[in-house]
């Protein structure tokens, strides 16, 4: 077994997980801190496809403002 496939299959399992955590969550707090792992592990998929740009991006953009946007919203109220 190849190093990448097993990076891969490591990394697969750990989206599936915390997209299935995030989606079976009932503290809101704990489903956004869900979504940002599945984001991250998302952007080290950009990464070892050849994409950096398109992983720098999915981390500034969604995890890093969108998501504190969302935490803030659910602070707020």
């Amino acid at each position: 077994m190849s190093t990448d496939l097993f990076l891969f299959l490591t990394l697969a399992m750990i989206a599936v997980v915390s997209a299935g955590a995030m989606l079976f969550s009932t503290n809101a707090i704990y489903a956004a801190l869900y979504l940002i792992v599945n984001f991250c592990t998302i952007a080290v998929f950009y990464l070892l496809l050849g994409a950096p740009f398109l992983a720098m991006v999915q981390v500034t953009v969604y995890a890093g403002a969108i998501m504190v946007l969302f935490l803030f919203v659910i602070m707020l109220l």
